[in-house]
């Protein structure tokens, strides 16, 4: 007995409502990532906002627990502005050295925030040499050597102090370490006390 008309227009109006709302929540997902505003899609590495806003909550818990964070930020010594397969290559170099809870993010042209949290400035600068070299290894990535720059600055938070504001000045000072850099010659690294 066939079924009534009626009866096979609803059966196929819900079938192709739900495919097409499962294809456009794939499609969704596929298209923009929860995370997208926080990541650079060229290196997938965390843009600033997001170093920035990881950077405040290692600075809380480092305050409680009353151990130093400090701040890299590593500058590749290429003129002029580089292109993206140099930082996507550089950032494949560097991202393995780092630890589960250590951040590289993408801050600027050839230059990257290293969040350290738990980190005083000695053990910051044995990283600092190690991130150093490994830019400058020969490898076969497809990139050749790159010299690199390193701004380094450590510093305890207090409990009196913002700590947004303390993260924007940790971040300054390490840029103003890696200014010195330039001054003193590339393949350097600087401390800002």
């Amino acid at each position: 007995m066939p079924l009534p008309l009626w009866i096979a227009w609803i059966a196929w109006t819900v079938l192709a409502l739900g495919a097409g709302a499962w294809l456009g929540v794939r499609w969704a997902r596929r298209r923009w990532p929860v995370d997208l505003p926080l990541r650079r899609g060229d290196t997938g590495l965390p843009n600033r906002a997001a170093a920035l806003d990881y950077l405040v909550r290692q600075l809380s818990v480092a305050e409680r627990r009353r151990c130093p964070t400090t701040v890299l930020v590593v500058q590749a010594d290429v003129r002029p502005p580089p292109a993206r397969f140099l930082e996507q290559a550089l950032a494949r170099r560097l991202a393995p050295r780092l630890r589960a809870h250590e951040m590289l993010a993408h801050w600027g042209p050839a230059q990257f925030v290293v969040v350290l949290p738990d980190a005083d400035v000695p053990g910051a600068l044995v990283l600092a040499e190690d991130l150093r070299q490994l830019a400058s290894a020969a490898r076969d990535d497809g990139l050749a050597p790159v010299s690199v720059s390193i701004g380094v600055h450590g510093r305890r938070a207090g409990a009196e102090q913002d700590l947004r504001e303390l993260a924007a000045e940790m971040v300054i000072a390490a840029q103003r370490a890696l200014e010195a850099t330039e001054a003193n010659g590339p393949g350097r690294i600087e401390i800002e006390p």
